[in-house]
């Protein structure tokens, strides 16, 4: 498994809870830029996430290298964060209008007991009105029906807003604030959204002193409770109090994560999903930009050609990040079988000049047996993305098609499939196929395309091609390749044998010669891992 999915999170009981919020929000932003705080108070608030990680589960399942994947503790963690952050968010925007200052998320210190004499207390939200200074304990839960009852809370409440209460009265005792100005209130909010609900067994918790609301009536409680008892200029000074005691957040949870979660990420899923689904290891998925297709591969040789896009395929979702791949590694990925070591030392070293030369790679160099690579920021787009410009193909089938030009054909015949059909000028074909000038346009007929279809046609079913002709001297000016429709995710899986054959013998397009020579390149070819 790429290194990618080792650290798309960071599991430490010194991640914060903040840090658990901020970056389970920016995960699933990215994942769904339409993720707002309704979606994070909801049940569902962590919906792309729990996606992917199911995703690799199932990856893991197939016995490959395995993804690091979260446990339902960390998620159910991140969920309960994520919406305990939501309610306070809400709270603001439903006191905004009727307090002097507001706060959410607000540690005091506070001195508990002699077996606690230091401590701190988190307040959830404080606000400040000429009525008093409101101490709010936020309980965001799924009420599917139509009532909450407060014994589900347990004992634990009344601690809470007893502390709370006490913290602040410690803040505040310099001031001569009394404690009776200090007023404490639990809101209830419903994660589900609807507010349709009622209160049950929440009359201790008023005889405790505290008010017991629904969001929805928080702003009308706050702008009728009561007469005014604190001035503009005790506002202030109570604000600046809480702002100068006010604590650093540490809380942690030993289930905490901190997600690191990147576009790059999501790039890599679509190969992960593709592999769950077909059953294809991740290393046989070449996946790129259809415009690197239209590059010439001048110069280069079958077996760099292999190897080039094998490279391609490990830079997909790597952005601008540097790649190094061993000669080891490219020999065996490459399915390179020659123990001619300082040949390949050679066409590797000829293989990085040609990719530093062709602007797409900010570095391309091959020294001490390892091949040291990264996309050119201006080019990055050919390597990294996800958009219907994307084409992918299994590296098996390309490395072991044998002649360069029916490589080049079989990605650009590919990148129309769904079409059925590749037009190109002739002048253009002949670009992409890097023929010499000294080949004539019926040499490149007779010596390039009808050996490459050969290859071809075991792959695309009733491949064939015409060539279209201008004027009197009936001048070659461009071909027209057709064949039918199918998914390029076909050419992700090695089909059976039988499958390529039938392609064969049903092209009705082919001489029996042609079909014999067609059966034999793929005994040839593929004979050894299709039957």
């Amino acid at each position: 498994m790429e290194r990618i999915w080792t650290n798309w999170y960071l599991a430490s009981e010194e991640v914060e809870n903040d840090a658990v919020v901020q970056s389970a929000q920016a995960a699933e932003q990215l994942i769904n830029p339409d993720y707002d705080h309704t979606r994070q108070l909801s049940d569902q608030n962590l919906a792309g996430v729990r996606e992917l990680n199911g995703l690799l589960v199932s990856y893991n399942q197939l016995g490959a290298d395995q993804a690091a994947t979260l446990t339902q503790e960390q998620l159910v963690n991140a969920e309960n964060l994520l919406a305990g952050a939501a309610g306070e968010w809400l709270v603001d925007q439903a006191v905004k209008s009727v307090a002097a200052a507001f706060f959410h998320n607000v540690i005091l210190p506070c001195k508990y007991d002699r077996n606690r004499p230091v401590g701190d207390n988190q307040i959830d939200n404080l606000v400040i009105t000429s009525t008093g200074i409101y101490c709010i304990e936020v309980k965001v839960r799924k009420i599917a029906g139509k009532l909450f009852d407060f014994n589900r809370l347990g004992r634990g409440i009344y601690d809470q807003i007893s502390y709370h209460k006490e913290a602040l009265t410690q803040v505040l005792q310099p001031m001569g604030i009394s404690p009776n100005f200090i007023k404490t209130i639990v809101v209830v909010i419903n994660r589900l959204g609807n507010d349709d609900f009622k209160l049950k067994n929440q009359e201790d918790l008023q005889r405790a002193g505290s008010q017991v609301v629904k969001l929805s009536v928080l702003n009308l409680f706050l702008s009728n409770d009561g007469f005014a008892l604190l001035n503009q200029q005790q506002i202030q000074a109570i604000e600046q109090a809480i702002q100068s005691q006010r604590l650093p957040d540490r809380r942690t949870y030993p289930a905490n994560v901190r997600f690191k979660l990147t576009q790059a990420h999501l790039d890599k899923a679509r190969q992960i999903s593709q592999a769950v689904r077909l059953g294809i290891p991740l290393a046989q998925n070449v996946t790129y930009h259809g415009r690197l297709n239209d590059y010439p591969l001048t110069g280069l040789t079958g077996k760099q050609q292999n190897m080039l896009w094998l490279i391609v395929g490990r830079l997909y979702g790597f952005g601008c990040g540097t790649l190094q791949l061993t000669r080891s590694e490219l020999r065996t990925g490459a399915g390179y079988g020659g123990r001619d070591f300082l040949r390949l030392d050679q066409q590797l070293s000829e293989l990085a000049e040609f990719m530093q030369q062709s602007k797409l790679f900010q570095k391309a160099k091959y020294e001490d047996k390892k091949l040291t690579v990264s996309v050119s920021k201006k080019y990055s787009f050919l390597f990294n993305g996800c958009t219907k410009d994307f084409t992918c193909w299994n590296y098996q089938l390309l490395r072991r098609i044998s002649l360069n030009n029916a490589k080049t054909l079989f990605r650009k015949l590919l990148q129309a499939s769904a079409a059925g059909c590749y037009q190109v000028p002739f002048e253009q074909l002949r670009e992409i196929l890097a023929v010499p000038d000294s080949y004539s346009n019926y040499e490149v007929m007779r010596n390039k395309i009808k050996p490459a279809v050969l290859q071809l046609v075991p792959f695309f079913g009733n491949l064939s091609y015409e060539v279209v002709k201008s004027g009197k001297a009936n001048k070659m000016v461009g071909i027209t390749f057709t064949f039918d429709k199918f998914s390029p995710e076909e050419l992700l899986t090695l089909r059976g044998w039988h499958k390529y054959s039938t392609n064969i013998s049903a092209n009705s397009h082919l001489s029996l010669t042609e079909q014999l020579e067609a059966e034999k390149i793929l005994e040839k070819n593929f004979g050894d891992c299709l039957k």
